[in-house]
């Protein structure tokens, strides 16, 4: 089964290959997460400052910030700073997920060790007395 050529193919325009069309798609999530992290600081960037820090056309930022919100991150300009925000109290809340299961693991992982040692210290001292006992009635 042949595969029509792309528009871009007809018209002399070579296609790019798979793997640069994913490089270009990780350094645009790349991006997306650098201006998530950007906004979120208490830093002050208005377009300019984001383009500058992140290698980017202002054009670009603004792009950025329309695929924040379609994601559902609600960014504002704050009008007195003249700089882009997330408004306040808003979580990833998949991030915070988890890390919250990583804590939860860890702390599951935390208490079972303590009972198994605490366990073996019961075990150990039961012992102990077993012999204790052993020798005085020798």
């Amino acid at each position: 089964m042949k595969r029509k050529a792309s528009s871009k193919a007809t018209k002399g325009i070579s296609p790019r290959p798979d793997a640069e069309r994913r490089v270009r798609q990780c350094e645009r999530l790349a991006r997306l997460f650098q201006l998530v992290r950007l906004i979120t600081s208490s830093g002050k960037y208005d377009a300019n400052a984001l383009a500058k820090e992140l290698g980017c056309s202002t054009r670009t930022i603004f792009r950025l910030l329309q695929t924040l919100g379609y994601a559902g991150i609600p960014w504002y300009l704050d009008p007195h700073h003249k700089s882009y925000k997330v408004r306040e109290g808003f979580r990833l809340s998949g991030l915070e997920e988890l890390g919250e299961k990583k804590k939860v693991s860890k702390n599951a992982e935390q208490e079972l060790a303590r009972e198994k040692l605490i366990a073996a210290g019961e075990n150990l001292a039961n012992s102990l007395d077993l012999f204790l006992k052993t020798l005085k009635t020798s």
